[in-house]
């Protein structure tokens, strides 16, 4: 039997094609959307190694107090929070950015959200819904500031609970300030603890905050005030050089992250007097932007102290059970259970740039995942009272509205349905779903890219073969036309 091929120009082409084709989709289907060093917010994101990281939680009270106990590892502790620079003339301010740039000028943080069964689905789902795909920072492009100024009263959109909106996602459905009283009134607000190394701790104070139609500072002074005249363009205070052995810090060392909580790295009324513009400033003196005076009214609720040793940080807070405040603050028993969310910025980040934790118990003598143990004198043992080890993850832009969306989120029935958070996912994969959230829209794009060239590749593979085996059916059937052919006329001649 004799059989060729001959392969014509088109089929040729058409193979070409198809390999051409499989190329593409190879590269697409391989190389997908990486992390780079810049989202596309035109910041830095974190590394797949460093979505997680452990906080260590205690807690303890007595009858009039409550104590809680923070611990987490840190490679470099930031001090530091926002300066002004004397350069050639002038003050500069540096520092306190919000988006999500490592920055030397960005204080670490701790701080927790706390509920006391008020907030429907907290427990299952903490900071999360909080959050909203109009909060600031959540999008390329934040609300415009005019348009919800004129709406609500308010030139950002910052974090807010569901309730204080009649439409869920939408928020200039806000509610009106009566409303937005009676809710709060009825307990419908979220705690929130505020520990900053730059902006309070330093005299000892916690910011006392809380969350309902924005996060909200309680009511009365905070610690914090800008050290800045507008007017004379320069600071208002200076280091006093009699207490502190210096005018103005250095602005080299703070960018080598150089001092420590024993030097100076502060002002308050303790160690500043009035600035004097007739002093010889020399470029590179820095002075805090920020002026620390002891807080009033109801902020003024929690005290802190704070140690860092051997590169960990370990910060107490310290708070009456009761305030006085129930409408800012949630008022604890003994024997009373709560929810608590915790959070922690490391790395000189700011904004949502930090490190969240689902939500967590904390029990007052009673079985909870933070047992509160009874201690009596000044403070708790707090080598008796075994910490809870809470795994934090980097939370990207998973907003509320996003998940509570039967369309967008395959999860968003569950969540209805007020299901556990740990009964679909866990920290890890949170992580790496949140960076998965920074990069929805290009994801989006590149998988439509590779379908698209993996079915131009089915189609072409598909139109080849079927030529070739058409050609070779052709061919074949040659072939054995004339093996029928020679066999008759060999016949003949036999004959």
């Amino acid at each position: 039997m004799r059989w060729h091929m001959q392969f014509s120009p088109r089929l040729v082409g058409v193979i070409a094609g198809v390999v051409a084709v499989t190329v593409l989709s190879l590269v697409f289907a391989s190389e997908g959307v990486r992390n780079g060093p810049a989202g596309p917010f035109g910041t830095v994101q974190p590394g797949t190694d460093e979505l997680l990281m452990d906080l260590d939680i205690q807690a303890a009270y007595d009858d009039d107090d409550m104590v809680m106990r923070f611990s987490w590892e840190t490679d470099a502790p930031s001090l530091y929070h926002d300066f002004l620079v004397y350069e050639g003339g002038e003050w500069v301010r540096y520092g306190g950015e919000a988006d999500g740039s490592a920055f030397p000028l960005n204080e670490d943080r701790v701080h927790f959200l706390l509920d006391d069964g008020s907030v429907d689905g907290f427990e299952h789902y903490g900071g999360f819904m909080t959050v909203f795909s109009f909060t600031r920072m959540m999008s390329p492009e934040d609300v415009d500031e005019e348009e919800s100024e004129e709406a609500i009263g308010q030139d950002d959109l910052r974090k807010m609970l569901p309730d204080s909106m009649e439409d869920h996602s939408d928020w200039r459905t806000l509610r009106d300030e009566d409303e937005l009283a009676d809710l709060r009134q009825a307990g419908y607000f979220l705690d929130l603890w505020h520990w900053r190394s730059h902006r309070s701790n330093p005299i000892g104070w916690s910011d006392d905050q809380f969350v309902l139609d924005r996060r909200r500072s309680d009511d009365g002074e905070g610690v914090a005030s800008t050290n800045f005249d507008g007017d004379l363009e320069q600071p208002e205070w200076m280091f006093d050089p009699d207490l502190t052995g210096q005018y103005a810090m250095s602005w080299d060392r703070i960018q080598s992250l150089d001092y420590t909580l024993d030097d100076p790295y502060y002002l308050s009324p303790d160690n500043a007097v009035p600035f004097d513009p007739d002093h010889d400033w020399q470029d590179g003196d820095a002075i805090p932007r920020r002026f620390l005076t002891e807080p009033e009214g109801s902020r003024a609720a929690i005290f802190s102290q704070a140690t860092i040793d051997n590169g960990r940080w370990t910060v107490e807070l310290r708070r009456a059970l009761d305030t006085g405040y129930p409408e800012d603050d949630k008022i604890l028993e003994e024997f009373g259970r709560y929810d608590l969310a915790p959070a922690v910025h490391a790395g000189a980040t700011g904004g949502r740039w930090h490190y969240v934790g689902m939500p967590v118990t904390l029990g007052l003598g009673r079985d909870a995942d933070v047992e509160a143990m009874r201690f009596s004198g000044d403070g708790p043992d707090w080598d008796a009272i075994e910490p809870t080890t809470v795994e934090l993850f980097y939370p990207g832009v998973i907003a509320w509205d996003y998940l509570a969306d039967r369309q967008s989120h395959a999860g968003a029935g569950a969540i209805g349905a007020n299901a556990s958070f740990y009964a679909a996912h866990d920290e890890e994969k949170m992580g790496f779903y949140a960076l998965e959230s920074e990069f929805r829209d290009q994801i989006i794009s590149q998988w439509l890219w590779t379908t698209l060239m993996w079915t131009v590749f089915i189609l072409g593979a598909t139109v080849a073969f079927m030529k070739l085996a058409r050609r070779y059916g052709r061919e074949r059937t040659g072939d054995e036309t004339i093996v029928r052919d020679d066999a008759l006329r060999a016949e003949e001649h036999n004959a």
